[in-house]
C-alpha cells in the first residue's frame, strides 16, 4: 500500500503536514521526530506535533541529512520544544554553517514558501517569515548506535551515505519501520523511481544494498510517499537497485555520445525522464540541481575508470 496523505500510518507512527515535505513522529514514552522539513513551515510542524502529543515534548529529533528540505525548521522546533535533543551526523552542523551552503539553503527555503501556499491553502498567517538559521547538534550520530524510546521500541542508526556524505537512516526492528530519507531513492509512481546519489554513486549503491536486506513493513522515504507491506517494499527495493544501475549505464552511454559534455547529457536525461513524465515529479529547479550533481558524479567516476 502506498500512502500519500498525512496522518497515522502504523504503530503510532505519524506522517505529518504534507507528503511533499513531511516530518515523521513516533509516539512513544520518549517521542521522536524524524527530519525537520522546510523552514517556512516550522510553525505548521509544531502544530502538527502538538496535535498528537498534546503538552508532551518530543525527546529527540533525528535528522537524516543536511539538505535544505530536511533540516529547515530545526530552529523553530527547538524554540517550541526546548528539551528536545537534535541528533545528526557531525557533518550536518558543519554544513549548515558554511556560507555557500547557508545561502543556498535559505534561497531554496524561501522559494519553497510558494509551494506551501499552493498545496495548503490559507496558511499565510502560519508561515515562518524569518530565514533559515543554523543550529547546534546535541547528539552526533554514529553507525550502529541504538536509542531506546521505551515500550520496547529502539531506533538503530545506520550510516547510509551516497545521497549526501552525512546521510543516516533509522531502523526500528521491533516494528520493522525504516525511515530512510533519500538513501533508497524516491518513489514517484509505479513507473518512476529516481536514484538519488547526489554525493557519490558507489556509496549510494552500497547503502541501498544494505537497506534492501532489512525486513521492513513500513518504509518512509523523504518525500511524496510511504509504503506499508513487506512484499511491496521488497519489490520496491529490487526495482530501486535496478533503476540505480540502469541510470548509471544510460549516463555512461550519453557521455560517450556527447563527448563528455555534462550539460548536454543533463538535457538529454531530462528530456527522456522528466519532460514527458505524467506521474508525480519534483519541481523542475530541484530536479535539475540534483540531476547535474548525479551526472557530474558519474562523469568523474567514468573518467577515473578509464585511467
Amino acid at each position: 500500500m502506498v500512502i500519500r496523505k498525512s496522518g497515522h500510518i502504523k504503530h503510532k507512527l505519524y506522517y505529518l503536514l504534507h507528503p511533499d515535505f513531511p516530518v515523521f513522529l513516533l509516539d512513544r514514552p520518549q517521542p521522536a521526530v524524524f527530519d525537520a522539513g522546510l523552514s517556512c513551515a516550522g510553525k505548521l510542524y509544531v502544530e502538527a506535533i502538538k496535535s498528537v502529543l498534546g503538552n508532551r515534548q518530543p525527546s529527540i529529533l533525528f535528522l537524516t541529512h543536511s539538505h535544505w528540505d530536511h533540516c529547515g525548521s530545526v530552529s523553530t522546533l527547538k524554540k517550541a520544544f526546548p528539551d528536545m535533543k537534535v541528533a545528526a551526523s557531525a557533518l550536518v552542523a558543519e554544513v549548515v554553517r558554511r556560507p555557500n551552503a547557508l545561502a543556498l539553503i535559505r534561497e531554496l527555503n524561501e522559494a519553497a514558501a510558494g509551494e506551501i501556499r499552493a498545496v495548503i491553502p490559507g496558511v499565510e498567517d502560519h508561515l515562518v517569515n524569518e530565514p533559515f538559521s543554523p543550529f547546534k547538534v546535541d547528539i552526533e550520530l554514529q553507525d550502529g548506535q541504538v536509542f531506546d524510546l521505551g515500550d520496547g521500541t529502539t531506533v538503530e542508526v545506520m550510516a547510509t551515505p551516497g545521497h549526501t556524505q552525512d546521510h543516516h537512516s533509522f531502523y526500528l526492528p521491533q516494528e520493522k519501520i525504516l525511515i530512510a530519507g533519500e538513501a533508497a531513492g524516491v518513489y514517484y509512481g509505479p513507473n518512476t523511481i529516481s536514484p538519488e546519489f547526489v554525493s557519490d554513486y558507489d556509496t549510494y549503491l552500497s547503502s541501498l544494498q544494505r537497506l534492501a536486506v532489512l525486513p521492513v513493513e513500513v518504509y518512509c522515504q523523504g518525500h511524496y510517499a510511504c509504503m506499508v507491506g513487506e512484499e511491496e517494499i521488497r519489490r520496491y527495493f529490487e526495482q530501486s537497485l535496478r533503476e540505480t544501475m540502469r541510470f548509471k549505464e544510460r549516463v555512461y552511454e550519453l557521455l560517450d555520445e556527447e563527448q563528455g559534455s555534462i550539460e548536454r547529457v543533463v538535457q538529454r536525461v531530462k528530456a527522456e525522464q522528466f519532460d514527458g513524465n505524467q506521474e508525480l515529479k519534483q519541481p523542475e529547479a530541484t530536479y535539475l540541481l540534483n540531476l547535474k550533481a548525479r551526472v557530474a558524479n558519474l562523469a568523474a567516476k567514468k573518467k577515473q575508470e578509464s585511467t
